[in-house]
């Protein structure tokens, strides 16, 4: 990973051409800000390479920009023409909300994977009309069933959305797989929960850890399977001092927290059993940057 200095001076690049463009500038600092850290997670030697654009962002958000436009303008202008309206489009726009990140979730995704190469090999997720369907109707009933058990289900359902798309990820011909069952990942989840709501959130980094190792012990590439083994007690330390550093600095130490944090991650990422990387063939990989810019506008999670 990088060391902090050059963060600092890409954080400072982004956010002076940022705030001189009024904001116009905000997915060059985006692009800018993966290609970096891209560049700098290393994997059996080589980092990662990030082949987005900002441009390809700005027309994305332009779009993305002209829908909400478009949505406000004909919702506001249903309910004020026709009041017997504004009841059915309350119960409609969420459902349209939750359809729109679905398909932005898997598009979003998809575009990611699509601008991302490790030695000169392209990752990707595969789509299909079928492949869509299937994907809106797991993350509609996600969505309902999290609703009307109060939650319970919602982190079942956010495993059933890490085995959907990283069973479809790939490295150019060659898939990951995800074997994370859903009752482990339940049990697991709500234990975490309840051990951070009784110690008043002092369990939460031994709770975030462990999802971690779970997720990457579930997932496998070829004949290895990745390995997490950052302990809980280090992410506790890594969130101190960086709650600590970054108010006692006034923000002046945060790129030097955030690359810190980003090499401690991966310097506890290991991938245990064979790999052919030989028999890899190329493929080409597309997405949607209108999803991309969904996902970070909303935060939706990827599954990862």
């Amino acid at each position: 990973m990088g060391d902090g200095g050059d963060m600092a001076l890409l954080m400072l690049k982004n956010l002076f051409f940022t705030i001189i463009t009024l904001g116009i500038y905000r997915p060059w600092a985006k692009t800018n800000m993966r290609r970096y850290i891209w560049e700098n997670i290393k994997f059996m030697g080589d980092g990662g390479t990030y082949v987005g654009t900002g441009k390809e962002l700005f027309r994305g958000w332009m779009k993305l920009f002209g829908l909400i436009v478009v949505l406000v303008v004909v919702s506001k202008a249903l309910e004020t023409l026709l009041p017997v309206l504004k009841i059915p489009l309350a119960i409609i726009v969420p459902f349209f909300y939750v359809f729109v990140f679905a398909i932005a979730t898997y598009s979003g995704l998809r575009y990611r994977l699509s601008r991302t190469l490790w030695r000169q090999i392209r990752f990707g997720v595969d789509k299909d009309e079928a492949s869509i369907k299937e994907f809106i109707r797991l993350y509609l009933k996600g969505i309902l069933f999290s609703i009307l058990t109060l939650g319970f289900y919602y982190s079942i359902f956010r495993n059933k959305v890490r085995t959907y798309l990283t069973n479809r990820s790939r490295l150019g011909s060659a898939y990951f797989k995800y074997d994370g069952t859903d009752d482990d990942y339940f049990k697991l989840y709500c234990k975490g929960l309840f051990l951070s709501i009784i110690t008043l959130g002092i369990y939460s980094p031994w709770f975030m850890a462990n999802l971690i190792k779970f997720r990457l012990k579930h997932t496998s590439f070829q004949n290895a399977r990745f390995e997490f083994t950052m302990a809980g007690k280090e992410v506790f330390i890594y969130g101190l001092v960086a709650y600590f550093g970054a108010i006692f600095s006034f923000g002046l130490a945060v790129p030097w927290i955030f690359s810190w944090g980003l090499r401690k991650i991966t310097e506890n990422i290991y991938v245990e059993g064979a790999l052919d990387l030989s028999s890899i063939q190329q493929r080409a990989s597309d997405g949607s940057a209108m999803a991309d810019d969904i996902v970070a506008e909303y935060d939706l999670d990827l599954g990862f």
